[in-house]
């Protein structure tokens, strides 16, 4: 599973049903909407695609084909909507759903290809992650800017063309998918930042761990310690998922407190014994690998239960899309 490029895209136009007399052609309002909402029907099923990738893929190639998918359907889109007149001169519609056509692919080609370039190096850091996610939200509130234009100019054709706004049940479908989407992306960027916090410290007391060099095992022990208690209170304000589902950031929580936990047990046995490596006795030794024998166990432990509870939580409630 990558983090995480749920990116957000417009919603689906609403349908509109045309008055039962009127034939179903251009000369009809009604089809000339229908014309348009099947092309960002059609953006929104690849961007679908695309978002379901990220979710659920760590394959960075497969990732940036479906977006550029979803760059070529954008294109094919503007390319119809160019050919299409504007209704009995009735220019709003048409032009406000073109330029927010246009917008929409500058996000697909720039905002969202900066995101895909970003998570190759999104793991070097806590400030690297934190810009990664935010290019994301930042690409995700430029579409929901553009939908928002089109929504208020569809609205308006709908009026002075006597139409009711209605919702086809496959819109009502894709529409509820991406909300579902927005949600969890926000939800889980608390949780991920707060664990993510601890990741460098902890790789940095893994390694001083191996090279069996004190200074640099305590200098990760105490930044560890800092971490965890500060991952420790930022989950501390996360409630559970909609209410009832903590699985996953209590198992963030428990792999935090378990490392909080060693930084002020075993990890301060094993830094004084590193320092006094050259003269310990059997039993020194004994509870030298006990500690190890106990971290080893322990991390796999709940680092594999962390990951597990992130994978369920993402195949729960971001199924994977293939329409």
């Amino acid at each position: 599973m990558r983090i995480s490029t749920l990116l957000l895209a417009s919603a689906l136009l609403t349908g509109f049903f045309a008055a039962p007399a009127l034939a179903q052609t251009f000369t009809d309002p009604g089809a000339y909407n229908n014309f348009i909402i099947g092309e960002q029907r059609a953006m929104l099923k690849k961007n679908l695609r695309y978002i379901s990738k990220a979710a659920h893929s760590d394959n960075e190639k497969k990732v940036d084909a479906k977006r550029m998918d979803l760059v070529k359907q954008t294109e094919i889109s503007l390319a119809k909507l160019a050919k299409l007149p504007a209704f009995e001169d009735d220019k709003g519609f048409k032009d406000q759903t073109t330029e927010a056509f246009y917008q929409q692919l500058k996000v697909y080609s720039e905002d969202y290809k900066a995101v895909d370039m970003m998570a190759a190096t999104r793991t070097a850091s806590v400030e690297n992650m934190e810009r990664y996610l935010h290019a994301q939200e930042v690409a995700e509130a430029k579409l929901r800017a553009v939908n928002d234009s089109v929504d208020a100019a569809q609205q308006r054709f709908a009026k002075r063309h006597n139409m009711t706004v209605g919702e086809d049940p496959e819109g009502k479908r894709l529409s509820q998918y991406m909300k579902q989407v927005s949600e969890v992306n926000t939800y889980q960027h608390q949780i991920f930042l707060a664990q993510f916090r601890t990741e460098k410290a902890s790789a940095m007391l893994a390694d001083a761990m191996r090279q069996q060099n004190a200074a640099d095992f305590e200098v990760a022990r105490v930044q560890l310690l800092t971490d965890t208690q500060a991952a420790l209170d930022q989950l501390a304000n996360v409630p559970a998922f909609r209410g009832k589902d903590g699985q996953y950031r209590d198992a963030a929580r428990t792999l935090v407190k378990t490392y909080h936990s060693m930084c002020s047990d075993q990890f301060v046995k094993l830094k004084d014994l590193l320092e006094r490596k050259d003269k310990l006795s059997k039993a020194d030794v004994d509870l030298y690998n006990k500690c190890i024998s106990f971290y080893n166990t322990q991390n796999q432990k709940v680092v594999n239960a962390y990951n597990q509870a992130g994978s369920t939580f993402m195949a729960t409630y971001v199924p994977v899309f293939n329409d």
